[in-house]
């Protein structure tokens, strides 16, 4: 999935928080390597790694241009050679073409500096070994704080199934709480409000390679969220979504009453015949059992990265720390799905899997996120 969309509240306007996994390989063509080509068969190169093999993130808002849009031609190529700053003598003696043109793209996307003739990759791009060990970290991370958390996970899993939302289980505790949730700046940052590139904002990065598990996210629509995987093979169509969006919007959880938006997403698994919403509703901020359990989980959770991302980030060459804890946590939240799936706390529901359930299942990984 190249990407997935998310939109503001009020109003509705086109942003995006876009987290990709590419599984097309590397294909030698040639037994004669160009030195470009060379430098990707060494084992830590980043340089000559084509983009589809990394594990692509961006978490970020935007209006009209992402940021893996000013990836045209071969400019991936040229962010990949100046990871380690310089002239572009280097890209001569590398074999990587260019022109005037694609440099300043890459400087308007804010994904490459230039200053007294040197350039430098913004983009966060991490080779093997490094990946490999922010990994290894994260992993250990993971294990020590679900020791702390696993408590309140359970009692909260415990509650969604006493609401009635068996179903949606598995998409409330990562796609709700996991990346939503933590995401309000108190806790973690927000796409929408952390760093401004222009034509973006957020954080955008890579790491080579991608994760075993499934690639899986959350798309926003508003008040609308629903989680993804790379398999899911029921897609309503987003002008839809945001037709509902602006629906709930108005009755705020109560039934809708447009009769032609009801139509457009009947048999979907959103509401009934009569505008009865059929998905979850999370009110954020109202302090019943489930809410003050996500933010309790999400506070001790958000406090351990940003303590931990306090040397981490320097570590790793990254930016800031805010920065630091938006890739790092994105990392852990991995690691504790796969201790939440390997436990048997949550499942993967079928529709997630590409199993062919019928499009009635796609309310199974919607709920609906207001806030009081």
């Amino acid at each position: 999935m190249e990407s997935c969309l998310t939109f503001r509240r009020i109003p509705i306007l086109k942003t995006l928080t876009d987290r990709v996994r590419n599984k097309i390989p590397i294909i030698v063509l040639s037994a004669v390597l160009s030195p470009l080509a060379a430098l990707g068969q060494e084992t830590d190169s980043i340089i000559g790694r084509p983009y589809k093999s990394f594990d692509t993130t961006a978490f970020c808002s935007y209006r009209e241009f992402h940021p893996s849009q000013y990836l045209t031609d071969n400019n991936w190529d040229i962010l990949c050679a100046f990871t380690e700053p310089g002239k572009t003598v280097k890209l001569d003696s590398l074999g990587i073409s260019y022109n005037k043109s694609q440099l300043r793209l890459l400087e308007v996307g804010n994904l490459l500096s230039h200053e007294n003739g040197i350039y430098t990759t913004i983009m966060p791009i991490f080779g093997k070994t490094e990946t490999q060990t922010i990994r290894r970290q994260s992993k250990e991370f993971a294990d020590s704080i679900f020791a702390v958390i696993e408590p309140e996970l359970k009692q909260l899993i415990a509650d969604l199934y006493k609401a009635g939302y068996a179903k949606q289980t598995y998409s409330l505790i990562f796609s709700y709480m996991l990346d939503t949730y933590i995401w309000d700046d108190e806790r973690l940052a927000s796409p929408m409000s952390y760093e401004d590139h222009g034509t973006w904002t957020g954080a955008y990065w890579a790491m080579f390679a991608p994760r075993s598990h499934v690639k899986i996210g959350t798309n926003g629509f508003g008040p609308i969220r629903q989680n993804w995987t790379d398999d899911l093979g029921y897609w309503l169509k987003t002008e839809k979504l945001i037709d509902f969006a602006k629906e709930v919007n108005k009755t705020q959880g109560d039934p809708i009453e447009n009769k032609e938006v009801i139509n457009e997403i009947a048999g979907w698994g959103l509401t009934d015949q009569d505008g009865t919403i059929l998905i979850p509703i999370m009110r954020v901020g109202n302090n019943d059992k489930i809410d003050v359990l996500c933010k309790s989980i999400t506070s001790q959770l958000s406090a351990a990265v940003k303590s931990y991302c306090h040397s981490w980030s320097a570590e790793h060459n990254i930016a800031t720390e805010t920065t630091g804890q938006i890739i790092f946590y994105h990392e852990v939240m991995w690691d504790l799905l796969d201790i939440l799936e390997s436990k048997g706390m949550i499942a993967m529901p079928p529709i997630l899997k590409g199993e062919e359930v019928g499009k009635e299942h796609f309310g199974d990984i919607c709920f609906i996120v207001l806030e009081d």
